[in-house]
């Protein structure tokens, strides 16, 4: 296990993270969030907030 980078820059609705992967943005209200991760992926998070218990699905996979 290593280090890891993670900076969260906040304006109303708008979330900005750097991580040491690359750039990733999210929009949305305590307990409902849609976003895009550093690395593309478009997921859909959900849960109680002041809780720290939230639900994440990645959002538009692949499906064979």
């Amino acid at each position: 296990m290593g280090f890891r980078f993670r900076k969260i820059f906040t304006t109303g609705p708008l979330r900005t993270t750097w991580t040491g992967r690359g750039v990733g943005w999210s929009i949305g209200i305590p307990g409902f969030r849609l976003g895009i991760s550093a690395d593309g992926k478009h997921y859909l998070s959900i849960g109680i907030p002041g809780t720290g218990f939230y639900y994440t699905t990645v959002l538009n996979r692949k499906r064979s």
